[in-house]
């Protein structure tokens, strides 16, 4: 069995892969009792791409007492060797082998997985136990979602940041979607550990009024778009700093099937170092893709969005991770020009204002850069793991990694220090 996972107290259950080498551990968060499980990404919570996976491949429910596990797939579900069939239903306990589409070990594909119950599948859940463990201070952020407050580990003395989602008062449309959309980014970045995006540290769940408490890494630079305002990017030194950190954690992201879709100055953070460590955040509107998906939402911040991702186009032909490339583009743009590169009304089909870098004495090879992710012909469009690779930022690679790594280096000294302090009061 894996290690003990670090919001283990708020789950119901776990699926934990037979072979870790090609998938990552499963979590179900008590924020969603119904999961789904299949290959189409528009109806599931849980995305498997491989051929023997149905559209609609299976559902496992938590009524609070017990798990249950429906078919509904060609290829089958099966529990322990056993096939459920079409339709047909069973208990699934803790320790149950679950495997889908087949039992058989593959070399790709291979998507076996024992189930393990966890102690909110039969306990009570504890509405105060996010105050057992962290002691909250003043508000440093508000959303529509909620707000954002400064906390601290009773454990190690580290600072945190809490981010309390709210959901609508009325059941709805939009308390489903909010649910849906809180649910995945939970399971997203629960899975995540790249130095440039933030951390997500623990989970509480209210039962009371659905609400959800993420505990997050604090970081107390400020956003993207405060440097920005500010005019602390226009040295191409700076962007070209921020943009390799970015680059870098989205081509992870991309690696790991994840798009994050909303790509944005408010959502890039930054530490009050000089140059600062960028940690991306919100992942609220990423979704689990793989090559073979497409992605057919309208959604992230419009100013920032691909062509391709809006409008009847969007619905019908797809999009994918490289919409995420032209975010990056409009990011650096505005870095550099402090200004957005398109007119929003014409984001569809958009005429780049290239005449602002001039004006803003930018490089050839910066230009270069920006052309290559402003691409309206996705095709020809750069990816971000091919990003840190282009002439304007490759020979710096070397050197941003040394300083990134000794950043994290004296970060790392500071907690433990703080940890040793807490444990010796």
């Amino acid at each position: 069995m894996d290690a003990p996972n670090f919001i283990d107290h708020d789950l119901w259950g776990s699926l934990h892969p037979r072979n870790s080498a090609n998938l990552f551990r499963i979590d179900f968060f008590t924020l969603t009792s119904l999961i789904k499980i299949g290959r189409n990404p528009a109806t599931n919570n849980i995305v498997l791409p491989g051929l023997r996976i149905s559209n609609r491949h299976c559902e496992i429910r938590w009524d609070h007492k017990t798990v249950v596990v429906t078919d509904y797939s060609s290829n089958g579900t099966w529990v322990n060797g056993v096939k459920l069939g079409m339709n047909k239903l069973c208990i699934l306990k803790d320790g149950d082998e679950i495997a889908f589409g087949t039992t058989m070990p593959q070399d790709e594909e291979d998507y076996r997985f024992i189930f393990h119950t966890h102690k909110t599948c039969l306990d009570e859940y504890d509405r105060g136990e996010l105050y057992e463990h962290y002691e909250l201070a003043h508000q440093i952020g508000e959303g529509s979602f909620g707000t954002v407050n400064k906390g601290m580990s009773l454990a190690t003395g580290e600072f945190v940041a809490v981010k309390i989602i709210k959901l609508p008062k009325t059941i709805g449309k939009s308390r489903k979607t909010m649910r849906v959309n809180m649910a995945r980014e939970v399971n997203i970045m629960s899975n995540l550990n790249h130095p440039n995006i933030c951390a997500l540290k623990d989970v509480f769940h209210h039962e009371s009024d659905g609400s959800i408490n993420m505990v997050m890494e604090l970081v107390e630079g400020g956003d993207l778009l405060d440097a920005i305002n500010n005019g602390l990017t226009q040295d191409e030194g700076t962007t070209r700093h921020i943009a390799w950190q970015v680059c870098d954690a989205v081509g992870y992201l991309h690696d790991c099937g994840v798009t994050h879709r909303d790509l944005k100055p408010e959502n890039i953070l930054l530490t009050r170092d000089t140059p600062p460590l960028v940690k991306i955040a919100d992942f609220g509107l990423a979704k689990v893709v793989d090559h073979l998906t497409m992605l057919h939402t309208n959604c992230g911040s419009s100013a920032y969005r691909a062509p391709e991702t809006f409008g009847k186009r969007a619905r019908v032909e797809g999009y994918d991770y490289l919409a995420d490339s032209w975010s990056m583009g409009v990011v650096v743009f505005t870095m550099l020009t402090g200004t957005l590169p398109t007119d929003k009304k014409a984001a569809a089909r958009p005429t780049i204002e290239w005449s602002l870098l001039d004006e803003s004495d930018v490089s050839s090879e910066a230009k270069d850069f920006m052309d290559c992710l402003l691409q309206v012909d996705v095709e020809a469009r750069m990816t971000m793991r091919n990003a840190p690779h282009h002439p304007w930022m490759k020979d710096k690679v070397p050197e941003m990694c040394e300083w990134r790594a000794k950043v994290l280096g004296a970060l790392a000294k500071s907690k433990e220090a703080l940890y040793h302090e807490a444990y010796r009061k």
